[in-house]
């Protein structure tokens, strides 16, 4: 960050205002201003009161140590990207990683946020055999998460953190704790999306992307719905199903998942067993090495469709239909 920016980020991390900062310095708010916006810098004496009065070292003020800071932080970044790719490690080695990056820079937000994600997300590989360890994990990603939103003052990391501690506050059944993230998003009114429709044509891309939001949110939000009855899932599930046929909308194979899981609650062999295979389908389909890459790079994705898949498929959920010639052949398709 440059000396222009820290000045902003620490006057903003320190409650000061640029009329406040002004009259400590005895120069006017008009020249706080300039320095923060970049068109101008101050000169060494100010640089020197600036780092007193910020109470850190001239050398953090002009931004000297953060390039390295931003390269170690790459570093973790790209053993993480490494650890996933090669196989090696299982989730508990990522967690590690980020925890060490956190020894390094305890203060730093992003890596909070890095680590409160990854614990959410290999929690799910404990649900069935230790409960209570993925409870604990998924606090704690929580808690993290709370504690970001409570100092962290990047407004674009917020939003990030806002939604993720939405999304999991629900899935723990923790409504009314969820409902006041819901003031800090802005109204569908203030969207890039609805603004393109009211401006003028908007693009295939824009329609895609905003009914696959739609549809992502509508399954996680209300098929995984534990207040709801089997049958109410199960209605659920069949709109989303119209819609998709309506929309000849292409998606992933987790996209399938859901529509499984609730027949299977629902004890339907046929319509388990075809949303099964549809989804294994698509694994395969998004495994070649070109989207497998993609995935890998992009995502910091641990394993592949298909390893995911065969981790579902263990499930006790569908015990009913494991004894079936379909079962078998989709795990025969998942085999690699």
């Amino acid at each position: 960050m440059s000396i222009n920016e820290n000045i902003r980020k620490f006057r903003r991390d320190r409650e000061l205002t640029q009329e406040t900062l002004a009259e400590l310095l005895h120069i006017t708010p008009q020249a706080v201003s300039r320095w923060e916006n970049g068109t101008t810098s101050p000169d060494a004496p100010a640089i020197v009161s600036l780092a007193r009065i910020f109470d850190c070292t001239t050398d953090e003020l002009l931004g000297m140590h953060s390039a390295k800071k931003e390269e170690r932080i790459q570093y973790y970044k790209d053993l993480v990207e490494k650890t996933s790719r090669t196989g090696e490690a299982d989730g508990e080695k990522v967690i590690a990683v980020w925890r060490e990056a956190l020894k390094e820079y305890p203060g730093e937000f992003e890596l909070m946020k890095q680590l409160a994600e990854s614990l959410s997300y290999y929690s799910g590989y404990y649900d069935n055999h230790e409960p209570e360890k993925s409870g604990a994990m998924k606090q704690e990603a929580v808690d993290l998460l709370e504690y970001v939103a409570a100092h962290c003052r990047d407004i674009a990391l917020l939003g990030d953190v806002y939604r993720s501690l939405y999304t999991k506050l629900l899935f723990l059944g923790r409504r009314e704790e969820a409902a006041k993230y819901l003031k800090y998003f802005p109204t569908m009114w203030h969207s890039r999306e609805v603004m393109e429709f009211e401006v003028g044509t908007p693009s295939e891309t824009t329609l895609i992307l905003t009914l696959t939001a739609i549809l992502r949110f509508y399954e996680e939000l209300r098929i995984f719905d534990k207040n709801k009855t089997t049958a109410e899932q199960l209605e659920i599930a069949r709109q989303l199903d119209a819609i998709h046929i309506a929309f000849g909308y292409e998606y992933r194979p987790e996209r399938f998942l859901p529509f499984a899981w609730v027949y299977a609650g629902a004890k339907d062999t046929e319509k388990t067993l075809e949303y099964l295979k549809k989804a294994t389908q698509a694994a395969v389909m998004c495994d070649d090495p070109v989207c497998t890459a993609y995935r890998r790079t992009k995502h910091n994705t641990p394993s592949d469709y298909r390893d995911d898949l065969a981790e579902e498929l263990s499930n006790p959920r569908y015990n009913f239909v494991r004894d079936t010639a379909e079962f078998a052949e989709i795990l025969r398709m998942i085999a690699k």
